[in-house]
């Protein structure tokens, strides 16, 4: 053989036994969520619930079985949000009730008053807006309903809580900030 076919050999080999000592990529590791925050999350979701339970039918259903029940959204709901991008009206439902359960515990935290404005459309886009005053502190794009719809408690809650803690950190940021340089120095 030629020595330039010899060094495309050793070189090809040499990137294959690279390519096998490469590690595989590790999935980033999960949060521990606040006992306390996703206590007041599921507390709050399940009030929302009942106040759109009119007649107290599963008023008997303990909080699990209330957002199994009453808020997730089943795999058959899941595959007509999934097919066109067109979302299922539980994920329409979804939306409002998780971004107002999610303002209620931010106003138990912080003791500021916060705000919620949820809207998606028939195609899967929207937002999720949570503020206090003029203050943004959590905005969520909607995309083809992407993260809705939830079929599981667990991710529920675990966007729930990393929402609130996402706003209560601007919060406090915000509230540091304006401390020490005064509103006006804050605006655009």
């Amino acid at each position: 053989m030629e020595p330039l076919a010899n060094d495309r050999l050793a070189f090809q080999a040499g990137t294959f036994q690279e390519e096998a000592s490469v590690q595989p990529r590790r999935r980033k590791a999960v949060k521990e969520l606040d006992q306390d925050t996703a206590d007041a999350f599921v507390r709050r979701l399940c009030n929302l619930l009942d106040t759109a339970d009119f007649f107290g039918r599963h008023a008997s259903l303990s909080p699990q079985e209330k957002i199994t029940k009453l808020f997730l959204a089943s795999a058959e709901d899941k595959d007509k949000s999934e097919f066109n991008c067109a979302v299922s009206p539980k994920v329409r439902q979804q939306v409002p009730v998780l971004f107002q359960a999610i303002a209620g515990v931010m106003e138990e935290k912080s003791g500021t008053m916060v705000q919620s404005t949820a809207e998606i459309n028939e195609e899967g886009f929207g937002r999720g807006l949570l503020y206090t005053g003029r203050v943004i502190l959590v905005l969520k794009s909607l995309r083809a309903g992407a993260p809705f719809p939830f079929t599981s408690e667990e991710k529920t809650i675990r966007y729930g809580v990393e929402c609130i803690e996402e706003g209560l950190a601007f919060l406090e940021k915000y509230n540091e900030m304006s401390a020490f340089h005064g509103l006006l120095s804050l605006e655009g």
